[in-house]
Formats: C-alpha cells, sequence, structure tokens
C-alpha cells in the first residue's frame, strides 16, 4: 500500500532521465524515427504531465496499491512511468502498445527501468487480443490498469471481457474527454459519469473533471 500521500506537481528531472531523454532528441534526429517528431512533441505537453500528475496524486489519496500496473496504449510512456516509479514505489509496468516504433523510442525514454526490468512494452492491439498472452506464465495479474486514452478506443468492458479469468480484480484508473474534433477521438464521454458507466464500474472510489491548460475538458474515473 502507498504509506504517504504523494503532493507533487512536477516531474524529477534527474540525471539519468535526461541521460534517457537525449537519446530519444537524438533518435527523432536520424532518419529511422524523424517521422516520430511530432508525436514525441504531443506526448510531452504540459497538458499530458497535468494529466499524469492527476493520476499519481489521486491514486497516493486512496492509498491504493500500485505495485504492478498495466498500461494501456500508454505511448511512449515518458511521464507516467518515472512517475509511478519514483512517486508511488511501482515494482513493475507493463505498456501494452499497438505500435513497434512506439516501444522502441519508448525504451530510449525509460532504459534505466528496462534495464532493472521494472518496464516492459509489448506489442498487442488491446480491444482484440488478450494482454495475459505477452506475459509469462508465472507472473500474476495487475494492481492498477491505466489507461489514459479511453477516446481512442472501444468502450472500456471489451477489455475486461478480453482478459476474464486473468485480470478479475484490478483497479481501473481511466481518462477521456469530450472533444471530438480530433479524428482518432472515436469514443468521446460528455462526463465522467459516463465514462464510469461505458466501463460497467460498480465501485467508483473517485470521479472527477480537470480542465487542462489547453482547455481540453478532461475526465477520469478509478473503481472496479
Amino acid at each position: 500500500m502507498v504509506k504517504a500521500i504523494v503532493m507533487t506537481n512536477y516531474i524529477k528531472y534527474t540525471p539519468e532521465v535526461a541521460r534517457d531523454w537525449k537519446s530519444v532528441n537524438s533518435a527523432v534526429r536520424g532518419d529511422d524515427y524523424k517521422h516520430c517528431a511530432r508525436r514525441i512533441e504531443d506526448a510531452s505537453t504540459s497538458s499530458q504531465l497535468i494529466s499524469k500528475l492527476w493520476i499519481v496524486e489521486e491514486v497516493s489519496k486512496l492509498k491504493l496499491d500500485a505495485t504492478r500496473v498495466a498500461l494501456l496504449a500508454g505511448w511512449y510512456a515518458n511521464f507516467i512511468v518515472p512517475l509511478l516509479i519514483d512517486e508511488l514505489q511501482t515494482k513493475m509496468i507493463y505498456n501494452f502498445e499497438i505500435d513497434e516504433d512506439v516501444k522502441q523510442l519508448s525504451y530510449k525514454f525509460n532504459k534505466r527501468y528496462k534495464d532493472d526490468k521494472t518496464y516492459k512494452c509489448e506489442i498487442v492491439d488491446v480491444m482484440t487480443a488478450p494482454v495475459w498472452k505477452k506475459m509469462k506464465k508465472h507472473e500474476t495479474g495487475f494492481d492498477l490498469v491505466i489507461n489514459t486514452a479511453c477516446e481512442h478506443m472501444f468502450p472500456m468492458y471489451k477489455f475486461r471481457e478480453l482478459n476474464r479469468g486473468f485480470l478479475d480484480n484490478p483497479l481501473y484508473v481511466l481518462q477521456s474527454t469530450d472533444d471530438s474534433s480530433f479524428d482518432d477521438h472515436i469514443n468521446c464521454v460528455s462526463s465522467p459519469d459516463e465514462l464510469a458507466e461505458q466501463a460497467n464500474l460498480v465501485d467508483v472510489l473517485y470521479s472527477g473533471t480537470k480542465v487542462l491548460d489547453n482547455g481540453m475538458n478532461r475526465f477520469m474515473v478509478i473503481g472496479k
């Protein structure tokens, strides 16, 4: 369990973080990942950081166990992974992603955690295939399942159905928005209540709305 409430409004920019992030900047200047430069910028905005800090703050307030975490479509995981490990003492994070380029660049962002085996990225479409097939036979499930991109995919009850029997008891941390102005926002919701209802959550521990500095309404629910 989390022993103390974490109140932080920043990410720890240590020399190790600086080294790993520099390797990403070098990579996107080369031919292999040049096409990812804009996406890296979009993943590194203040709004992205605010959304991830919000997760850490509320999970900490609820004193939830965050020892093992699954990220669904965690993208480059440049903010959420160090925040979980540094602030909530998470011991293992799986990022289930669909894009091979994302996997390789997320490993550059989080090389220190990849090397010590606390971070792993697996390629899988979480809406069409079970994630447990990507894990080792002896591994257990997760304490938290985090999806900060619910607007990009089918309702979360589909994910739960695909992984029934392996992921029966985790808490879900879900974020979405009502901003439908982007082509890839295929499943927006109008409120945190709609997000919880869409995911078939029956025990909601937290429900809230935050207006990000880019003007977007962000909704978050935590529950089972």
